[in-house]
């Protein structure tokens, strides 16, 4: 399932000289991570909630999103700083953003987490029993691996910084394994990829 999704997105990588996949390419990777594993889910008619691709639970996954957001947001700041050498922030959002919240939220952090944190981590879990507990959830071998994927996952764009990706996957895995589903996940996630555009603007501006 791993081999095809990377695959796909690859070949429509490649194909980006084509202006239409070009200007859709996130669209087409987030229907890709969504579709496959709900078409085969679908088709062995297995339990979707099992799989954590169930919206019960949301307001409590809400609030684990804001709970982590509130005090690993700040730390981005400094890092921030420290990582680009930029000192003044000033807020400039383009007219536009609320289409990298809609693009975010549904393009990139719902299909991601149904494919990793729902499809990838569960199954992965039924082959590597293991258990330790962590604040709360129980986790083994599954959701570590599931994050290497994810993080490897991102080197479709050649960038080895891309890797980086692998620690905030392994707090989306924390919250699959702690809350039962990928609600709590699809926010948070696309909440820190928005918050980092939001610095990207106010250190970089707009133009």
């Amino acid at each position: 399932m791993y081999a095809l999704a990377i695959g796909l997105i690859g070949l429509f990588k490649g194909l980006s000289f084509v202006p239409f996949i070009r200007e859709n390419l996130w669209g087409i990777a987030g229907i890709v991570f969504l579709f496959l594993p709900l078409e085969y889910l679908n088709r062995r008619r297995a339990d979707l909630a099992a799989f954590g691709l169930t919206w019960r639970g949301l307001g409590r996954g809400l609030l684990w999103a804001g709970l982590l957001a509130a005090i690993a947001f700040p730390l981005y700041i400094p890092a921030y700083r420290w990582w680009f050498g930029r000192s003044e922030f000033q807020l400039a959002l383009p007219g536009n953003f609320w289409q990298e919240v809609v693009g975010n939220f549904l393009l990139v952090a719902l299909p991601e987490e149904a494919f990793y944190r729902g499809y990838m981590q569960t199954r992965l879990d039924q082959v590597f029993r293991g258990r330790v507990r962590v604040l709360g959830a129980e986790l083994g071998w599954g959701a570590v691996l599931a994050t290497a994927l994810f993080a490897l996952g991102h080197l479709v764009e050649f960038r080895l910084d891309r890797l980086g990706t692998f620690l905030p996957g392994l707090v989306f895995a924390w919250l699959r394994a702690r809350t039962g589903t990928i609600a709590a996940g699809v926010v948070f996630h696309a909440l820190c990829n928005l918050w980092a555009q939001v610095l990207r603007y106010g250190y970089f501006g707009t133009g």
